[in-house]
């Protein structure tokens, strides 16, 4: 639909008026998912401290048995779940998903299903248009069944339905996610079912919401579309009377006087034409060809009028509207760019607050769904670190800004709050962009360690363990 969709044609115009379509609003709304996920983000899952934080950045620190165990599950979990990540290409799909929830009311939906074909876990990203959600009465968050549909052929001659109810289970005193699937004809008949009504072997339902930003209690937030649709229409009437004002102007309206046209030699309409407009007689008068010129005295009125269009649609959505060619300044530093972008930088920051906790329940949805799937035959994870896993389920996904960083000013910053003991050398290590800070972190502490013995003149380390060494071989 756009704003020329129920056009009609009025009748006393002898023109075909220009309809422009620009799509702006398509521009912001990629520009919006671009900010929340052109750069990767990744998922980690941090260990829990078990020894004393004092003593781990002691020179010499070698972790107990139990914080080792924490940490070999932690990777393990990490391990796992950038598995599956990868394998479902998420960057390439939170991209278009953050596009599905920027255009709705309801947000997009993310299914986990497992392919026992492949022995892998498979996350499909649903538009609102083909979820049907039912909600608790008591949690507008709780989905009690969710119904997925679609169109199979363009014909629409077959219909898609797919199910999950979540129901109680008095017996085992639990819940548990049965699925259903059928096929259905254009009057919505059974045609065949894929699927019967079954148990999936979950206390869940494998399916996770990512809301639109609502209020409290409500299932239905505000679509980011719908907040700049008027003005976008407003502009393409406004640019559509533009386009016929400037052809009126270039090609205006030809006045003939005293002319009586020969229809067998029609006067032409083309450029460098010569017309032969008679003599004319005494009675009619002389013949006389002239211009209608309209003057277009309202460019300016036009151009400031969708120019404040423009600068109201970039408001309401957030997206700072910026010309750099008139920027009469140098290079930008971090800060400098941090204050041009403030307005996009806060509403993608708000965003990732939705996207953390909802993908953090798809992490634990996806590691609940491999213990269940752990004795299929084709089960390809690898079992040793899923018996690991633990029932603490919890991971973060770390996002990252699409703007260049002023490096030495990152470093510089990072070094001032080591100094002042603001920051761990591990939450540095991390801020600075480097994969993988756990054990950057061990490997920084084991050359500090090297170099602390190689500089000790007395070599009191190496003293000390050939002198337990001497009394042991005494003892003996």
């Amino acid at each position: 639909m756009t704003v020329w969709s129920d056009y009609v044609k009025p009748d006393d115009i002898d023109y075909d008026p220009s309809q422009i379509t620009l799509n702006y609003p398509r521009k912001l709304i990629d520009t919006i998912a671009a900010w929340q996920f052109e750069k990767e983000p990744k998922v980690v899952v941090p260990p829990d401290v078990i020894d004393d934080p004092a003593q781990m950045v002691q020179p010499g620190y070698t972790p107990s048995a139990e914080q080792q165990k924490e940490n070999t599950r932690a990777k393990a979990k990490e391990r796992l779940l950038t598995w599956v990540w990868d394998d479902n290409r998420m960057h390439e799909k939170l991209l278009a998903a953050a596009k599905d929830r920027a255009i709705t009311r309801t947000g997009v939906y993310a299914r986990l299903h497992y392919d026992k074909r492949r022995g892998d876990i498979r996350i499909y990203w649903h538009p609102s248009t083909e979820v049907i959600p039912v909600y608790d009465e008591w949690d507008c968050d709780e989905l009690k069944e969710v119904h997925f549909a679609a169109f199979l052929d363009e014909e629409q001659t077959r219909y898609w339905r797919l199910s999950y109810y979540l129901e109680w289970d008095e017996a085992a005193q639990n819940y548990d996610c049965k699925v259903e699937e059928w096929i259905l004809d254009d009057r919505m008949q059974p045609v065949e079912q894929r699927t019967p009504r079954q148990s999936m072997g979950l206390d869940f339902i494998p399916v996770v919401q990512v809301p639109a930003d609502k209020l409290t209690g409500s299932t239905e937030g505000f679509s980011e579309l719908e907040k700049i649709i008027d003005i976008s229409e407003e502009i393409d009437r406004k640019l559509s009377d533009f386009s016929d004002a400037l052809k009126f102007e270039m090609f205006a309206i030809t006045v003939l006087k005293n002319v009586d046209e020969d229809p067998k030699n029609p006067l032409k309409k083309s450029p460098a034409a010569i017309w032969n407009l008679g003599e004319g007689t005494p009675e009619t008068g002389m013949p006389h060809a002239e211009k209608l010129d309209g003057g277009f005295q309202f460019k300016e009125a036009i151009e400031a009028y969708i120019d404040r269009m423009y600068r109201g649609m970039h408001d309401l959505i957030e997206v700072p509207l910026l010309n750099t060619a008139d920027m009469k300044v140098g290079g930008l530093n971090d800060v400098a760019l941090q204050q041009l972008y403030a307005m996009i930088i806060s509403k993608t920051q708000r965003a990732w607050v939705v996207w953390q906790s909802r993908l953090q329940t798809l992490n634990e949805y996806i590691l609940r769904y491999m213990k269940a799937r752990q004795d299929h035959p084709r089960f390809k994870y690898d079992k040793e670190m899923l018996k690991q896993v633990d029932e603490y389920y919890d991971s973060e996904i770390v996002f990252n800004l699409p703007m260049p960083q002023d490096r030495e000013a990152l470093i510089t910053l990072l070094g001032d709050e080591l100094a002042n003991g603001m920051e761990s050398i591990k939450g540095a290590i991390a801020r600075s962009g480097k994969e993988n800070a756990e054990a950057k972190f061990y490997e920084i502490m084991e050359e500090r360690n090297f170099m602390q013995r190689a500089s000790d003149p007395y070599n009191t380390a190496e003293d000390e363990t050939r002198i337990d060494e001497e009394i042991e071989e005494e003892e003996e």
